[in-house]
């Protein structure tokens, strides 16, 4: 069977980042909740102390309202939310941290570079929805892990799709078991050679965090990179006998991280044929 390796992004792909019109979610592990629109995920984990989000979509209250609503079908409380973690400074991830900030008090996490990046250099600079509007708490670095309750996510600096862009690992559990799930941070590579080069050094880096890891879980943060709506919707409607579609293996996450080193060849193939 002929199958891609590699997503097919085109201008609908981003213009679907903006849609509010459409969300979906699933508990995909007994501790960890995914809530997607239709290109753009966050996820909750839960702790014994209170619950930690990681990545808050699009600055929208539709986006807000969708994750609230998700955290409560599931049967978790969103009054014991603690912590907001994010990846790095592009919108659709800072997205609606402000009502997370202003309803909830979270602590907010982010590198202190993509803090800077995100105030200086926002998304879309013609639209004020769009820029810096809530602060960063911890400024994170490499090495460090964020606790809270039962709960440890470490944290790997690993930049090139933006200066400061991080990625995460965690533990999930499943009837029991535990599992060890990585979300790479930055999904798509940039677009200068200095910079690409940079963002397969940082996945490399990631890579081999992973392994010491033994990461048996791939978590993306856009729905488009591992079909990811699909995977929800399996999710949602897997019998309990059923295999879960989040758990790939070692080697599953080693091919799953190709992904990322075939779209950057594409772009270097691309700077080198302009040249």
């Amino acid at each position: 069977m002929n199958r891609l390796n590699k997503p097919v992004v085109t201008s609908e792909t981003i213009k679907a980042m903006e849609d509010m019109s459409f969300f979906t979610h699933s508990l995909i592990f007994d501790d960890l909740l995914i809530v997607a629109q239709r290109e753009t995920n966050c996820f909750v984990l839960w702790t014994y102390d209170g619950l930690i989000i990681i990545d808050a979509i699009w600055p929208a209250k539709e986006a807000f309202n969708a994750i609230i609503a998700a955290i409560e079908d599931v049967g978790w409380n969103p009054d014991t939310i603690k912590k907001l973690v994010l990846t790095h400074g592009h919108v659709d991830h800072t997205g609606c941290g402000k009502w997370f900030v202003e309803q909830y008090h979270a602590d907010t996490y982010l590198s202190k570079v993509d803090d800077t990046f995100w105030e200086e250099h926002p998304t879309k600079p013609d639209r004020s929805e769009t820029w810096k509007d809530y602060n960063i708490d911890h400024y994170l670095l490499d090495g460090e892990t964020i606790t809270l309750g039962d709960k440890a996510i470490y944290v790997y600096s690993t930049p090139g799709h933006t200066p400061g862009c991080m990625s995460y690992i965690f533990p999930v559990n499943e009837n029991g078991e535990k599992h060890m799930a990585a979300l790479w941070g930055g999904t798509t590579p940039p677009w200068t050679k200095a910079e690409v080069i940079q963002y397969l050094k940082s996945l490399n880096y990631f890579m081999d965090a992973a392994k010491t890891k033994n990461v048996d879980v791939a978590l993306s943060n856009h729905t488009s990179v591992d079909n990811g709506l699909e995977r929800i919707a399996y999710s949602r409607k897997r019998y309990s006998y059923m295999p879960n579609i989040y758990i790939i293996g070692s080697d599953g996450f080693y091919h799953y991280c190709q992904v990322f080193q075939s779209m950057s060849n594409d772009i270097l193939k691309k700077i080198q044929n302009f040249r």
